[in-house]
């Protein structure tokens, strides 16, 4: 067994090796795939360059051959035209060809058999001239199948005859001559100037037989050089086109080989196989300085990961072994596993219990003296004689040494009658409580403890008796009471000033005429004054555990619009109304009274009879109502004369044309006119002074101020007074009763009258009061009356709505008006401010709600 223990691994070495393979076989495997992927991308484009690039060559080969084929069919154009024969003639023409296109050595003219009849050769070579006359070219390959089939032919790379350099011959066949135009190969050297924009290319040019033509760096000078043996030339003459790897001079190359169509050469362009791959095995040294990179890394993370999982069980081992030595306090930090979390448990389970057996005594001790010491009582443990008496103390606690004033050592020799009253003398209670608590095991009584002082504290005694190693043993717990008693006293005194309070506040409230009530949740009756049982007809006591509607009612449910049930549904002030059988009103108010949530637990209803009250209100606004009726008489007597006298006038012209025999047809039309006139002025005053009993209607703003102006407006007329009026033609109605607030506009018409009255006496263009109106987001409508008037001086804006209180001189206001108009604002659930600046103007502003379908 031991012996294979020292053959396993270790748990770390386990664990790296393992890690290692889980973070690189991912790693490996990606960054193969990506390499593979990269690389081929890599040589496609590398490919794809050199095959756009050989093309590309390939055109200017065919563009450049294309010069010299035209050179000489312009040739053969002249000398068909002028049919020349004459060898003088043709030799000059052909060497003014040779002289103007350079790259030609010679032009020959061949006739049928392939014998040279003329030449033309540059300045240079013109001594050579008979060297070619007379020269046979039959067997050209070139000039043979140029004179069979007609076509204009290429040869392949050719010597010249000193066998020095490389030259093409162009054969181009017309009539029954053939013209032969011999290049210098050099003419193509000018295509190497690709090796300047691409330095690492090089491009070769070689004939059907894979003979090299030219080559942009490694031609050799003088020689040819046949490259059929290399595999993209070998692929090239095969009709292939492609990219392909080879080797060239000692050198690994890759060449690119497309062919030329109209000569059936071939282009070569090739490179380096370092220089062409150099970016595949750039990417592939960085694939593999990563990989190396990622192994270190995955190591040393694997060591650091190792060596994380291993320490916590190379501590545990530690700490264990502290233990094995006696080191029970050892801390076992708390593991981050739950593996080795479970393990150190272990660990701290064993070493608590072997900790608490070896302690066990001490904590005990250290128990019991917590429990002794750690009360608000006095704790005093004594022994008892033989005979029953108490003997001396044997224990006490922290708290009995602060109430006695003695230390701990003094109290331990000394005995219960000297600090507890109940033994201080020997008498009948005190064997009576040893006895009795001895019977039952306990006892408990209120006495006195005795202080260093001589102080008494009053104390409740709890004494329990017990054996302790075979001798009766008492343990007295003495608890102060002085606080106790204190607030016993507080208590009955407190009892005693509440009764007091509770009867004083119910002489109170029976003393208040109104009804005044408290429910709870359930709508029951909680109390109720004297004056809420006279008017319920009912005695106090009766009515507590009530519901009023079964009071007065005998019905289960409540009042439709019952206000204690409204404020116990919104937990808000809810105001509402009662009439009595006999015709008197109350006004019911509903204060809720909520808990510490917010929620409402009782309603306290307060029912005050307001029947005179409304009926001096009602006095009140008649009052203000017959002042304006006085005020307005005169102006509308005023005009109800004018269409009296039209009636009278048109009366007395029919009268008239009815003795001469006339007709008149429309004077019965402007009469009723009139009289409708009079009707609608008389109407407008009656509506407006019939007292009557209103309820809240919607109350059209354009209506009720073309009424209130036809009443005003024979005044207003009068004193020059222009009236502009502004009200939206979609202004919705206002809740509200149409007589009270037609009494309110015409009461504010009548004061800006005064004041523009009392600052203009006769006509200004100043003298104009506006009425107009909007509505607010907030369910209001504004009424404003704006006069350019005296003005209200500032410190009386806050009296001017005081009953009796009036700006106006003495005998011309009662004060009333704006009173009377404050109160049915409010009475509408709307207000009324000012805004005056003395001197300058009034503008007063009404808000009232608009109508809607609850309000009816």
């Amino acid at each position: 067994m031991e012996f294979c223990m020292t053959r396993q691994p270790t748990l770390r070495t386990a664990l790296l090796w393992r890690f290692l393979l889980l973070a690189l076989l991912p790693l490996v495997l990606i960054g193969l795939l990506t390499f593979r992927t990269v690389t081929h991308t890599i040589t496609d484009s590398l490919e794809a360059k050199n095959l756009l690039l050989a093309t590309s060559l390939a055109r200017e080969v065919e563009e450049t051959l294309r010069e010299p084929q035209t050179v000489l069919r312009q040739l053969a154009s002249v000398m068909l035209d002028y049919n020349m024969a004459r060898g003088t003639v043709v030799d000059g023409l052909l060497d003014n060809a040779v002289s103007n296109a350079s790259y030609f050595e010679a032009i020959l003219l061949v006739d049928p058999s392939g014998k040279v009849l003329h030449v033309g050769l540059p300045d240079s070579l013109a001594d050579r001239r008979n060297d070619y006359l007379g020269m046979d070219l039959s067997q050209m390959e070139p000039v043979r199948r140029a004179g069979r089939t007609g076509q204009v032919l290429w040869s392949d790379a050719l010597l010249s005859p000193p066998g020095n350099h490389q030259y093409l011959c162009l054969v181009y066949p017309f009539g029954n001559r053939l013209l032969v135009g011999n290049l210098n190969i050099a003419y193509l050297g000018q295509l190497s100037n690709r090796e300047r924009a691409e330095s690492s290319l090089s491009f070769t040019i070689l004939d059907h037989t894979g003979t090299l033509i030219l080559h942009s760096r490694l031609m050799p000078e003088g020689r040819r050089a046949n490259l059929s043996r290399l595999k993209p030339v070998r692929e090239g003459l095969a009709g292939h086109q492609g990219t392909f790897p080879f080797t060239w001079q000692g050198r690994d190359l890759v060449g690119t080989v497309v062919s030329i169509p109209t000569t059936g050469w071939l282009v070569l362009v090739s490179q380096d196989v370092d220089v062409a791959y150099a970016a595949s095995f750039q990417v592939r040294n960085s694939f593999f300085i990563g990989c190396l990179l990622a192994l270190g890394l995955a190591l040393g993370v694997a060591l650091a990961f190792s060596n994380r999982l291993v320490q916590p069980l190379r501590t545990l081992a530690r700490e264990a072994q502290d233990i094995a030595i006696g080191d029970y306090q050892v801390g076992i930090a708390p593991q981050l596993h739950q593996e080795t979390e479970e393990l150190a448990a272990s660990f701290r389970g064993m070493a608590a219990e072997i900790n608490l057996r070896e302690n066990e005594l001490l904590e005990s001790r250290e128990h019991y003296l917590r429990l002794f010491n750690c009360g608000n009582d006095a704790v005093l443990v004594f022994e008892l004689e033989e005979d029953g008496t108490p003997g001396r103390f044997v224990e006490v606690n922290d708290i009995a040494c602060e109430a006695l004033g003695f230390l701990r050592t003094e109290l331990l020799t000394m005995r219960p009658r000297q600090v507890l009253n109940v033994f201080a003398e020997a008498s009948e209670q005190a064997d009576e409580v040893v006895s009795r608590g001895r019977r039952q095991g306990h006892v408990l009584f209120e006495t006195d403890l005795i202080t260093r002082t001589g102080e008494r504290l009053p104390v409740e005694l709890n004494v329990r008796f017990f054996d302790r190693e075979g001798k009766a043993t008492a343990l007295a717990v003495a608890r102060d009471i002085r606080e106790r008693r204190e607030a016993e006293q507080a208590l009955r005194q407190s009892e005693k000033e509440h009764r007091l309070l509770a009867q004083q506040l119910r002489t109170l409230f029976d003393g208040i005429p109104d009804s005044l009530v408290l429910y709870d949740e359930q709508m029951r009756i909680l109390w109720a004054n004297r004056g809420a049982a006279e008017l319920l007809r009912c005695s106090e006591q009766d009515l507590v555990g009530q519901c009023c509607h079964q009071v007065l009612y005998d019905r289960r449910q409540s009042c439709g619009d019952c206000a204690v049930a409204r404020a116990l549904a919104s937990g808000q002030l809810e105001m509402g109304q009662w009439e009595r059988a006999e015709g008197r009103l109350l006004e019911v108010r509903a204060f809720p009274v909520v808990n510490d949530q917010g929620a409402v637990i009782r309603v306290i209803e307060l029912a005050q009879d307001v029947t005179e009250k409304l009926r001096a209100q009602r006095e009140t606004i008649r009052t203000g109502q017959l002042v304006a009726i006085g005020e307005l008489a005169a102006g509308v007597a005023h005009e109800i004369n004018n269409p009296i006298n039209g009636i009278i006038n048109y009366a007395q012209i029919l009268a008239n044309h009815a003795e001469r025999g006339g007709d008149s047809p429309d004077l019965p039309n402007r009469i009723i006119k009139e009289g409708n006139r009079i009707a609608a002025i008389v109407s407008s005053l009656l509506n407006f002074s019939r007292s009557k009993k209103e309820e809240i209607m919607p109350v059209p703003l354009h209506e009720m101020v073309n009424d209130a102006l036809t009443l005003m407006k024979t005044l207003l007329r009068k004193d020059g007074i222009e009236v502009d009026v502004r009200l939206p033609p979609d202004l919705p109605p206002v809740a509200g009763r149409y007589q009270q607030l037609e009494q309110v506009l015409i009461n504010l018409l009548s004061n800006a009258r005064h004041a523009l009255n009392s600052r203009y006496d006769g006509h200004h263009e100043e003298k104009r009061l506006e009425i107009s109106a909007l509505e607010h987001d907030s369910g209001m409508v504004r009424i404003m009356v704006w006069d350019h008037g005296v003005g209200i001086p500032e410190p009386l804006v806050e009296r001017i709505l005081n009953p009796f209180f009036t700006t106006k001189p003495a005998g011309e206001g009662t004060g009333l008006g704006l009173s009377i108009s404050h109160g049915i604002i409010r009475e509408h659930g709307g207000r009324i401010d000012f805004e005056s600046k003395e001197g300058e103007y009034t503008r007063v502003l009404i808000d009232l709600p608009v109508y809607s379908r609850k309000d009816a």
